[in-house]
């Protein structure tokens, strides 16, 4: 073998390492995360929040994971506000993409529901999550009897022992909002 292939070679594994080195699993969000840092931008109409609105708690559930965390929820007047939202996914046939979970339903909803498929035409909310890398990301997509929309992104990169938060929401009119900051561990 050639020097020059070697070189390649050896680029390849070590770009094959790190990659693998940024790869997250489930358990590494597992925990009671609190805001340590917060910054608004967008259209927020004056929306105000403090760290602790970045609180989050990720956890083991069945075959994917349960997560609660504070949201945001349009008001009557048109101006948003901080909500409190869980929800619990399972993993999909695709890989680290994950279905909204609805809990426990009755054995018929289970045998011929499926819960990915929330329709926002129908006034229900379709969520769902992916894993990819180190970020954990939430989607949410919701439309309302008038056909506004509202699309969530709420991405969760791991970094430096804490996850690094990037949360936006996309609104009719090209109106956005996005929430950015830090968690760490609770206690730590």
């Amino acid at each position: 073998m050639r020097w020059q292939q070697i070189v390649v070679l050896a680029g390849f594994a070590l770009a094959a390492a790190a990659a693998g080195a940024e790869e997250a699993s489930l358990e590494d969000f597992n925990g009671s995360w609190q805001g340590t840092e917060l910054r608004i931008g967008g259209d927020h109409q004056g929306l105000e929040l403090t760290p602790e609105d970045l609180d989050v708690q990720i956890g083991s559930a069945g075959a994917g994971f349960q997560v609660s965390w504070t949201g945001l929820s349009r008001q009557p007047t048109g101006g948003l506000a901080p909500q409190r939202s869980e929800a619990r996914f399972t993993r999909t046939e695709r890989p680290g993409v994950y279905a909204f979970d609805p809990g426990d339903t009755s054995l018929l909803a289970r045998l011929f529901a499926d819960p990915a498929t929330g329709n926002p035409l129908q006034g229900e909310t379709l969520l769902w999550a992916r894993l990819a890398g180190p970020t954990l990301t939430v989607y949410s997509l919701a439309i309302a009897l008038d056909g506004r929309f509202d699309l969530d992104r709420y991405a969760r990169t791991l970094r430096d022992g804490g996850i690094d938060v990037h949360y936006t929401r996309r609104m009719e009119n090209d109106r956005v909002v996005t929430i950015e900051g830090r968690v760490e561990g609770k206690g730590g």
